[in-house]
């Protein structure tokens, strides 16, 4: 009850627009170990960089580039310290809130092998036509051993051989829809607690995130948005 109080009573986050484009206010949420974490976004840089502030005065950014009339958003770069903490994820919820606020259709980013974990499990997606890469990956889903993952499992048997060439496909989307099974299997591996080794992934990979994931991991969000003590909903 004290949690959930605490959430309520917190201020709900407030925007203010600049040049056509909405930005948070700076707001209060709080790591994993439940210490406060200060959350800002400076507007005034050609790149706006959010900023979270940790309870030792230690700062982490993430930098972000916004198209208004493209409707995208993209991820610069990242630096979250200290590690484990959660702070990562809670600039990361607050860069869906800049997306979501704006009203964009596409966030992409570049995520380094040891990232790609990461962002699959607030919903972003592989996006490559690295035929090699995707069957590299799908490979790596079908190794899996897990009877929950059983239907994922299923899906990558399905599209391995078809792009692979080996079962003829007239599927136009059929590349995408590999990785969307690959970034599906990362995001429940993710969610349930357990950590790939990064290196059988192989590849650095561009990502997307649409406003469909919005739609579709909306509870999840909203449980960090809980766990972080940020009041604000998808």
């Amino acid at each position: 009850m004290y949690m959930v109080f605490e959430i309520l009573s917190r201020k709900p986050i407030q925007f203010y627009e600049k040049n056509g484009i909405k930005f948070f206010e700076k707001f209060q949420a709080v790591d994993r170990y439940r210490k406060p974490v200060t959350v800002s976004i400076d507007s005034e840089s050609h790149f706006p960089t959010i900023f979270a502030r940790n309870h030792d005065d230690v700062d982490s950014f993430y930098e972000l580039e916004m198209d208004i009339s493209k409707r995208q958003m993209k991820g610069r770069s990242m630096a979250a310290d200290p590690q484990k903490s959660g702070i990562g994820e809670i600039m990361k919820l607050a860069s869906i809130m800049e997306f979501k606020a704006n009203r964009f259709n596409n966030f992409d980013l570049f995520a380094l092998q040891e990232a790609i974990q990461f962002y699959t499990r607030f919903g972003f997606k592989l996006v490559t036509d690295n035929v090699e890469e995707i069957l590299h990956n799908l490979k790596m889903v079908m190794k899996s051993k897990s009877y929950r993952l059983s239907t994922i499992r299923d899906k990558a048997e399905f599209f391995y051989p078809r792009i692979e060439g080996k079962i003829a496909s007239d599927d136009p989307h059929l590349l995408q829809r590999g990785c969307d099974v690959v970034s599906e299997y990362l995001k429940e591996m993710s969610r349930s607690g357990q950590k790939i080794n990064f290196r059988d992934l192989k590849y650095n990979s561009n990502m997307r995130y649409t406003d469909w994931e919005t739609v579709t991991n909306r509870d999840y969000l909203n449980s960090l948005m809980d766990l972080h003590e940020i009041n604000y909903k998808i």
